[in-house]
């Protein structure tokens, strides 16, 4: 018996790697954002085609979208995304074209920006509730949470919740919440919403739907759930620029 059970034990030791190696979570989807403010609206906006026409020369495989900002105190500033890569596409793509980037960069819209931000965001698979068919939308709300220290799990939770009754009640509108992985305060979360028109901005909130679906007392316990664990909150709304961006 006891060699037996010393078998099973090697046995499920020598195993355990390829079981651990299966059930490895899928790598982080992360969305690099660039924040910059213009110094001359007509001069930025041809030195940023100018070097999107330097990444298309280099047939850089990754696209680059522009958006505006149109709300909140950074309007008529620029966001430059490139999303959807693990962090080690990062060190791939640096090391081809980092550098060459920097410097086409340099050469082509010094002196049009006041300086630029930058930051790393995962998406958020279990909380978010994406498009089957990804697509580019003519604008973006976007809405910052700050976490109150230490609660960034219990909101994550909080928003899966949410997630799952929204999907029970077929909510139309989509949501793709990220969590900021490098580049301003910890604990701080997005969500982003698509929005073909500025018309979709009058569709109702997740809100009514849940109270609709789960009735007053336990919807309005979800949306409780979500800012019992927020600390502030703010909303700025962004237009796409195809003019100025480069997707291959």
């Amino acid at each position: 018996m006891r060699a037996l059970t010393l078998s099973v034990v090697i046995a499920t030791l020598v195993a355990a790697p390829s079981v651990v190696s299966a059930q490895q979570p899928a790598p982080d989807q992360v969305t690099q954002v660039n924040r910059q403010h213009v110094r001359n609206l007509a001069q930025y906006e041809s030195a940023r085609k100018a070097h999107m026409a330097w990444h298309k020369s280099q047939s850089d495989a990754w696209a680059w979208n522009v958006y505006e900002i149109t709300t909140g105190p950074d309007t008529g500033a620029y966001l430059i995304a490139t999303g959807g890569h693990p962090w080690a596409e990062y060190d791939t793509w640096n090391a081809k074209m980092g550098a060459g980037d920097t410097a086409d960069a340099q050469k082509t819209m010094a002196g049009t920006t006041e300086g630029t931000t930058t930051s790393y965001w995962v998406m958020l698979p279990a909380q978010s509730r994406a498009p089957a068919t990804p697509s580019t939308s003519r604008y973006l709300s976007i809405t910052y949470f700050q976490a109150k220290p230490g609660h960034g799990a219990a909101l994550e939770a909080a928003v899966a919740k949410i997630k799952g009754a929204l999907d029970a009640a077929k909510y139309a509108p989509h949501s793709i919440w990220y969590r900021l992985g490098s580049g301003g305060p910890g604990g701080m979360y997005a969500v982003v919403v698509p929005r073909a028109s500025m018309s979709e901005m009058a569709l109702p909130g997740p809100g009514p739907a849940l109270r609709a679906h789960l009735g007053e007392a336990q919807g309005a316990a979800l949306i409780k759930g979500l800012y019992d664990n927020v600390e502030s909150s703010r909303i700025e709304m962004v237009e796409h620029r195809p003019d100025l961006s480069y997707v291959p």
